[in-house]
């Protein structure tokens, strides 16, 4: 499993020209994003994620483990988008984007995704209305169909995508990268 998952990954170079990376990840590190994970990082990696998506419920809960492992030095940003239901995934977004602890409110909503997740915003602010299309105009600009899609980078110090769901063995090996 870990064999094919390392085959699918896509190394990042191959959506543009190595010397535009700098400005992709200038990108990334721009947007709005929720940070869990060590506060004080070594590495980021960056997870495009729609609030309506189940497929990024599954891969937040596979992280878990890693997130809150002690040796773990990785800091996750999740990168809110509103792609598959616009009306779901830019209120629950925005309640998200708009928590006093936006990490503790991903945590209830991927949680309990199967029950509905986080209560929606009844009206997004204009401000954060604009982060979620941002970020959705971000992942659409860098050829991305779906979420959830994962950017780390990997232990040779190249970054690389992993769309979809990535379970656990690979999260600790490739991405975490912990032992």
């Amino acid at each position: 499993m870990l064999t094919l998952l390392v085959a699918m990954l896509l190394p990042l170079s191959a959506l543009g020209e190595q010397a535009d990376m700098e400005s992709l990840l200038a990108r990334l590190e721009s947007s709005s994003w929720v940070a869990e994970g060590a506060e004080d990082p070594q590495r980021v990696a960056y997870v495009f994620t729609d609030m309506a998506c189940p497929y990024c419920a599954v891969l937040w809960e596979n992280m878990q483990p890693l997130v809150n492992d002690p040796d773990n030095t990785l800091q996750v940003r999740h990168i809110i988008v509103g792609m598959i239901h616009p009306k779901r995934s830019f209120t629950q977004g925005g309640a998200i984007l708009a928590a006093p602890d936006p990490a503790v409110a991903l945590a209830e909503h991927e949680g309990h995704f199967d029950d509905g997740g986080i209560r929606p915003l009844e009206r997004v602010p204009d401000a954060i209305r604009s982060q979620i299309h941002n970020n959705t105009a971000l992942m659409i600009g860098l050829g991305l169909q779906g979420t959830p899609a994962l950017v780390f980078e990997d232990s040779q110090g190249r970054w690389r995508l992993a769309p979809g769901v990535v379970g656990e063995e690979a999260l600790r090996a490739e991405v975490f990268q912990l032992n």
